[in-house]
């Protein structure tokens, strides 16, 4: 009897064991991998440098969990197009500063520099993250979201938008008949000072310049300048003013591949995003001090605008905002926020 009791017990055992080897790769099953191929606008300089780094990192912290690879500008669809690429999936996320499709998301016109209104990146992040509880940041993932993406957060940046040229402008003066490339806000303002504006994408600016397309442009900081060889085609530099002070790229990623990701992998990435707009920060005011000392080696003229002046083509901004934009809900919303915030600080009239 007691033979036969230990013949079933050792059949069950083993038919127990059987269960747990055919159940084991059910509850082995590998978690989703998440890959993606950001871009950007940029195709070198402190910025895309930090695109990279945070690229790295993530990748590291997640062991793989997601994986971030970053392709080139327009590698993947046209710089102008990335909005629509994440939001049909076609790229799963990507940086991008968003005054390059104000026409499809209104508030895009005031995102990537807020109506050149702060002067620092702690300025423009408290106005976005805190000035009335954070609301310009709940506002501009609403008017995203509308779009079928999700605004992670802003990398922030050292614009210090330049204003460099083949030709002298030593004022507001000079811009009146000359050519430049620029974007949104300051090619209205130029054009208010009688200027001739065109845009295109960076990576078509240094042929502009050399083949004179443009007699000027206005674009990112010295390092960046120097970094994409700017300081080849051009010869006059203006240091002050400048046209914009801070700035700030969006990471967007598409919405059902952001709902798709675990919490910790979110954490993971805004906490990277944040730490990017650090190493933007202290990289910048590194590189930009390196890039006037050697552009005036080159040989470059350094121009310094009167304080008349500078007050002048500040003063444009807030003039020249389409009304297009104004009726949008959101933008409107949000240009009352930055309206009651600047007048605060005493940098626009009240």
């Amino acid at each position: 009897m007691k033979k036969g009791r230990r013949l079933i017990q050792g059949l069950m055992v083993l038919t127990i064991s059987a269960m747990l080897v055919t159940a084991a790769p059910i509850q082995a099953k590998a978690e989703k991998t998440f890959k993606w191929q950001p871009s950007s606008w940029l195709s070198s300089g402190i910025s895309w440098d930090t695109i990279n780094d945070i690229s790295k990192k993530v990748t590291e912290k997640t062991n793989g969990r997601l994986t971030m690879t970053p392709s080139s500008p327009g590698a993947i669809v046209p710089v102008p197009e990335q909005l629509e690429a994440v939001s049909m999936g076609i790229m799963q996320a990507t940086f991008i500063w968003p005054g390059y499709f104000p026409g499809q998301l209104p508030v895009a016109f005031m995102h990537g520099d807020c109506f050149a209104a702060p002067h620092s990146i702690a300025e423009l992040r408290y106005l976005y993250e805190e000035y009335e509880d954070g609301k310009i940041m709940k506002i501009l993932r609403d008017a995203y979201a509308e779009h079928g993406v999700y605004l992670v957060g802003n990398l922030y940046w050292t614009l210090d938008n330049l204003m460099i040229s083949k030709v002298p402008i030593n004022g507001v003066d000079d811009i009146k008949g000359k050519k430049f490339r620029s974007s949104e806000l300051i090619a209205l303002q130029l054009a208010e000072l009688g200027a001739g504006t065109i845009w295109v994408p960076g990576d078509e600016i240094y042929t502009m310049l050399s083949t004179g397309a443009v007699d000027a442009i206005t674009f990112s900081h010295a390092a960046d300048m120097v970094a994409m060889g700017f300081h080849e085609v051009t010869k006059y530099w203006i240091k002050y003013p400048t046209a914009v002070g801070p700035a700030a790229d969006a990471l967007i990623v598409n919405m059902k591949e952001w709902e798709a990701m675990p919490q910790d992998l979110k954490t993971i990435l805004a906490s990277a995003v944040a730490n990017g707009s650090y190493r933007n920060e202290t990289e910048a005011d590194k590189e930009i001090g390196k890039a006037w000392e050697f552009v005036e080696k080159q040989g470059i003229e350094i121009i310094e605008w009167s304080e008349e002046d500078a007050v002048k083509l500040a003063g444009t901004a807030r003039k020249v905002v389409p009304e297009k934009y104004l009726k949008d809900e959101s933008f409107n919303e949000i240009f009352k926020i930055v309206e009651k915030w600047a007048m605060e600080m005493g940098y626009w009239a009240k």
